[in-house]
């Protein structure tokens, strides 16, 4: 028996949303190398490397939430090296000055 019927394939379209997460890994890599007061480059990296992993693997929560927490240690780490340094200028130039002081005494 012969069917009379004729069957069209239609084209399945889905839409994904574009998941952009920020893992931070430069800013991470910079703290870790040059600011890293407390140990706070090293956390700050390794919840970095933990977001990028769990974006690859799909997990967009565990990532969003490794990469906020990378974000705000790479941010603490940032204010208090600025702060570290911005002392160390200020009691530098105290010293500096104070010697020179009282060398011109003499």
């Amino acid at each position: 028996m012969q069917d009379n019927r004729v069957y069209t394939a239609q084209p399945v379209i889905v839409s994904m949303p574009e998941q952009k997460l920020n893992d931070d890994i430069l800013f991470s890599t910079f703290n870790l190398h040059f600011c890293n007061p407390c140990c706070l480059g090293f956390g700050a990296i390794y919840n970095s490397i933990k977001a990028r992993d769990s974006r690859l693997l799909g997990d967009y929560a565990s990532a969003r939430s490794y990469g906020s927490r990378a974000r705000c240690l790479n941010v603490a780490a940032i204010i208090i090296g600025v702060i570290v340094v911005i002392t160390g200028i200020i009691i530098f130039s105290q010293t500096l000055s104070q010697l020179t002081s009282r060398f011109h005494r003499l």
